[in-house]
């Protein structure tokens, strides 16, 4: 399956938007992790995610116009636990918009790949 097939498998742009506004819902309300957004822009961050997102999970478009991935998140001290819940987090915004398991996998696979570049401890 090529990443423009999983673009479109997805629903495109809209769609994908939507997975990543009730993931960051649900990361807002988890107390384990919601401190990282105490701060935060929250609007600025989805629509950074969603940039990311498609263009280098889904191949769907090049708006991505932001830093590394671990220049962006240095400093949170972000840790493999926390790592974990958002991953679940993710999975279950993914399940809500019933997106097959075999588009889940290859998306966790991804975030797995990614994930010494954000966690720092």
């Amino acid at each position: 399956m090529t990443s423009e097939n999983l673009y479109e498998k997805l629903g495109g742009k809209e769609a994908v938007a939507a997975v990543v506004n009730d993931f960051y819902d649900r990361m807002i309300i988890d107390d384990r992790v919601n401190h990282y957004f105490r701060e935060a822009d929250v609007d600025s961050l989805r629509t950074h995610q969603l940039n990311f997102f498609l263009r280098y999970v889904l191949g769907g478009s090049d708006d991505y116009k932001g830093s590394a991935l671990s220049m962006v998140h240095k400093g949170l001290n972000i840790s493999s636990e926390d790592y974990e819940i958002a991953i679940h987090h993710f999975n279950a915004a993914l399940r809500k918009y019933d997106v097959p398991i075999d588009i889940r996998i290859q998306i966790e696979a991804f975030l797995r790949t990614v994930k010494p570049h954000i966690i720092e401890k």
